[in-house]
């Protein structure tokens, strides 16, 4: 399991498998964000198991599915009360890890300067460039200057 730190509070990494729910509260993870839909994929581990298994090890589960690249307004606000109202440290995931950080950077634009938060995914190795026009968008859609 690859995990990035993107900030203080918020890590992600690829689809974890039930063996790696365990691992993850070990590390201290208490709150696990899925961004992936369920049955996405014939070979996705059953994300019930996994809310199960994390549950079961005192750890909190969010669900906010979204398809790659659709990300709307009602998900970015999920993700966002999602990470407030969570305990730290919070690990997000998808199947690669890329919406996870998409929704991550969206949720985060209304507050933080876009340039640190692209300078931050990349430190973590994802480009985020390619969103800066979306991000200046719903920021500036959201009221923040």
């Amino acid at each position: 399991m690859d995990i990035k730190q993107l900030d203080e509070r918020f890590s992600v990494t690829a689809q974890p498998g039930i063996d790696d729910i365990e691992q993850l509260a070990n590390l201290g993870f208490r709150t696990i964000i899925a961004s992936r839909p369920r049955n996405e994929t014939d070979d996705q581990p059953d994300t019930e198991t996994l809310k199960n298994k994390a549950e079961s090890l005192g750890m909190t589960w969010y669900e906010i599915p979204v398809e790659p690249g659709k990300y709307a307004s009602k998900d970015i606000e999920a993700f966002a009360s999602a990470l407030q109202s969570s305990t730290d440290p919070v690990l997000g995931y998808c199947r690669t890890g890329k919406r996870a950080i998409h929704l991550w950077a969206y949720a985060k634009a209304a507050h933080y300067p876009i340039a640190d938060l692209l300078s931050k995914a990349s430190a973590a190795g994802h480009n985020l460039e390619p969103l800066r026009d979306g991000l200046e968008t719903y920021r500036n859609r959201i009221g923040q200057k």
